[in-house]
């Protein structure tokens, strides 16, 4: 194989920072979805929510080592400039510290560098993240403009995927959720936006 696969999930639904019992119920769908995937390594943020996540899917794939990273933790992954901003999305990022402005898109950098592109061809990863930064690989991948990851919906325990060639990337599926039933996609949503 000449491409790298990098299967991008956001962590189930939370119950403060831990997976509630919705949650846990997506994140095992999700691993049975994903058992027959040769999975080399799973890498998943040092978050509870996340952490959680992974373990649950992990059962499904036994023997692939669990990998944990502050690099995947929630965070802004990229600020637009202030004329870009909807007035939703300026309410949003005025309403963050000032550190998450400036630490936020150095670790999404870092993650970008450390988890995407070539390196590892003929293999398959999976991430476990938060959706802030699963929607900025997409971005990344896409050479989306620095707000775009703000207009992107993203539902607990769907699968995004990335493939790798030497020389590009593909967005081979965003926010694929056909793994859970409608009871368990898009709980945090209004019901118009779950499909």
């Amino acid at each position: 194989m000449t491409n790298r696969l990098l299967y991008l999930v956001r962590h189930g639904e939370s119950d403060g920072d831990g997976l509630s019992a919705v949650g846990a119920a997506q994140a095992k769908l999700t691993g049975e979805r994903l058992r027959d995937v040769p999975f080399a390594a799973i890498h998943h943020s040092t978050l509870p929510r996340a952490t959680g996540t992974a373990q649950l899917i992990a059962e499904s794939l036994p023997g692939v080592p669990l990998h944990p990273s502050d690099l995947l933790r929630e965070c802004v992954p990229a600020v637009p400039q202030r004329a870009d901003r909807t007035p939703e999305q300026a309410a949003f990022l005025d309403g963050l510290p000032a550190t998450a402005m400036t630490e936020g898109p150095a670790q999404a950098s870092a993650a970008i560098e450390r988890y995407a592109g070539p390196t590892g061809l003929g293999r398959h990863e999976l991430v476990v993240s938060h959706g802030n930064l699963v929607n900025w690989f997409v971005c990344h991948a896409l050479g989306a403009p620095a707000g775009a990851w703000l207009r992107m919906l993203d539902y607990h325990c769907a699968i995004t995927v990335l493939m790798y060639f030497p020389d590009r990337v593909k967005l081979v599926s965003y926010n694929d959720m056909g793994h859970l039933p409608a009871s368990l996609r898009g709980l945090d949503y209004p019901d118009e936006a779950r499909i």
